[in-house]
């Protein structure tokens, strides 16, 4: 038998921006809201409009939320409707999927056996997907609850938005005692979103250089390399 490989496609374009925004959208977060949360490494100097540091770092951790947020829910309408490869699928806990998760995540603590290849999504990844955009979403809710905190109730467009994020938010208040409980919740969740991804990094990684996959190539250009068999 002679083994040749073939160029299978398996990310659309779409698909591919939205993975890149998710990422560096989340990078930006978790960056701004270190200083958010403790705020000694930068202060300003000069006139008072070059000094609000917290003004700016504030601004770009909220373009960042909006930036992710819209990326989330393209991805998730993409999942049920995508003309290319719709794969809601494979990243909901069914038994089969959660049963193969299990089994590629046991090869990740021994390192024993083979690690079985997907054109798609891995049950593993997609498990940890699931996971990973829920607590995104509690992100999200806790966020915007902490967010509108701070906007004093009022008219006109400002209060619309104002009086939306709180019909939205305010049961997080009740649910984790209060803004420093919902501060507290925002906060521990984003080191779970951390947790995550350097998981799914490292996995990526693994998989590329150990078993000679093109999964990290296939997040760029969109396409794997696959072993295909012919007799002779």
């Amino acid at each position: 038998m002679t083994l040749y490989l073939e160029m299978i496609k398996t990310k659309s374009g779409t698909i591919r921006f939205l993975h890149w925004s998710v990422f560096f959208s989340t990078v930006f977060l978790v960056i701004t809201g270190f200083y958010i949360a403790d705020p000694v490494l930068l202060f300003g100097q000069g006139e008072a409009y070059q000094a609000f540091v917290m003004a700016k770092v504030r601004f770009i951790h909220f373009i960042s939320a909006i930036i992710l947020d819209v990326s989330f829910l393209v991805r998730l309408y993409l999942a049920f409707f995508s003309t290319f490869h719709a794969d809601w699928n494979e990243v909901i806990p069914t038994p089969k999927n959660f049963k193969e998760a299990i089994e590629e995540s046991r090869y990740y603590w021994t390192f024993k056996g083979t690690l079985k290849e997907y054109r798609w999504v891995d049950p593993m990844d997609g498990i940890h997907f699931f996971g990973l955009h829920l607590v995104l979403v509690l992100q999200l809710f806790t966020g915007f609850a902490i967010y509108v905190s701070g906007i004093e109730l009022t008219t006109g467009i400002m209060g619309l938005w104002a009086t939306t994020l709180h019909i939205a938010t305010d049961w997080t208040l009740w649910a984790f005692g209060g803004l420093p409980g919902v501060r507290l919740v925002h906060h521990v969740t984003m080191w779970l979103v951390v947790v995550g991804a350097f998981i799914h990094i490292y996995t990526q990684i693994w998989k590329t250089i150990k078993l000679k996959r093109s999964d990290m190539s296939s997040i760029i250009g969109g396409y794997k390399l696959k072993a295909r068999g012919i007799d002779k």
